[in-house]
């Protein structure tokens, strides 16, 4: 097979599970739940998990990429929630054609699922180059909320794990004024995930900042 057409059966074989899981009831209640502006399948995340690795086979990374740029331009919700799982598997690489793949992908995103299930991928390909990060400080000014938000969302590790949160803290605090209620949400979420090891630091941060947070901070979404 030509390349393209490997990625064209892939994809066929994909869709055509994919529509079967799908629902009519799911599909209308969560396209309400989520304000979607895309058509909805009412697919379960689980029933998503097996389709893609049932149909994909052995796919390579380019052929990977390829067929999420695919599923990707679809104007389907399933499709892109598919697409950010597919990379986000261990067998994808967090190389540079990947971090392109989502960066070129913000300006889609209206919803936290979609912008949650991409900070997957996201996360590996920071961890995998921490250069990147300084694409990711530009986000906080962003006008498109949803690039603001990914600016915490996608460096969670830097929250839960043994890395210098001081970068992202700043950050936080420039984003503490933003009045946009999932701004206020990802910043009480880095937080509260910072909290989890070092309290003293979160402690400190709502001494000096908390002020400028609301009180919807407090909760995750």
């Amino acid at each position: 097979m030509r390349p393209d057409t490997i990625v064209e059966a892939a994809e066929a074989r994909l869709l055509q599970a994919l529509r079967a899981l799908g629902g009519r009831e799911r599909a209308e209640q969560e396209k309400r739940y989520q304000k979607s502006r895309w058509e909805h399948w009412g697919v379960p995340l689980p029933g998503m998990d097996v389709a893609i690795k049932e149909m994909l086979g052995d796919l390579t990374q380019q052929r990977a990429l390829e067929l999420c740029r695919r599923l990707w331009r679809e104007p389907v919700w399933d499709l892109k929630i598919v697409a950010g799982r597919i990379l986000a598997r261990k067998s994808i690489e967090p190389d540079a054609g990947v971090w392109r793949f989502v960066t070129e992908r913000l300006a889609d995103l209206d919803g936290w699922a979609v912008a949650d299930n991409l900070a997957s991928v996201a996360s590996r390909c920071l961890i995998e180059d921490p250069g990147r990060l300084d694409a990711v400080e530009a986000w906080i000014e962003n006008p498109h909320l949803w690039t603001r938000r990914a600016a915490l969302v996608f460096t969670l590790p830097w929250a839960k794990e043994k890395r210098d949160p001081e970068r992202m803290l700043g950050w936080a605090v420039l984003l503490a004024e933003d009045r946009q209620w999932f701004i206020q949400k990802a910043v009480g979420w880095w937080l509260r995930e910072l909290s989890k090891r070092d309290s003293k630091r979160v402690r400190r941060f709502l001494k000096d900042h908390g002020e400028k947070l609301t009180g919807v901070a407090g909760a995750r979404r």
